[in-house]
């Protein structure tokens, strides 16, 4: 028969618990599906948020990121980043960039807790005159 190999309980615990998220992960993918930025027109941004993490930020060759928003000085190089919370059920995003964010026009300092993000939201990051304006999109859910 197969030969059992006795681990003590933390070390079972705990690969339990990473084979648990690996689940977890689909069943959100499941039940959330992916999220999308999609930049307004005459922008090509159109990113899917295939992880529950992700930074935006300008064009930088020190500090990649996962949606850029171009090289304007106005935005740093690490401005955003976008997360799911899995108590709350909600994506979030937490303001980095010391000019902030706009959400639906309010504008949210570094200072500012995260802030839930809703579908058809609109974020505007940088130059207030001229920003770089991104729509989050949540999946219809079915």
């Amino acid at each position: 028969g197969d030969v059992v190999v006795v681990e003590d309980e933390g070390e079972e615990n705990k690969r339990k618990e990473e084979t648990a998220l690996g689940l977890e992960e689909m069943e959100l993918v499941k039940k959330v599906g992916f999220a999308r930025l999609k930049g307004v027109e005459g922008s090509d941004i159109d990113y899917l948020l295939k992880k529950y993490e992700i930074f935006i930020g300008r064009k930088s060759k020190s500090t990649p990121v996962d949606v850029v928003l171009g090289n304007s000085m106005s935005i740093s190089r690490k401005h955003a980043k976008i997360a799911y919370n899995f108590e709350t059920k909600n994506w979030e995003l937490t303001v980095l960039g010391k000019n902030g964010v706009s959400v639906g026009k309010i504008l949210y300092a570094p200072s500012s807790p995260p802030v839930v993000l809703r579908s058809q939201e609109l974020l505007q990051f940088g130059d207030k005159l001229e920003p770089v304006s991104l729509y989050f999109l949540l999946p219809v859910k079915a």
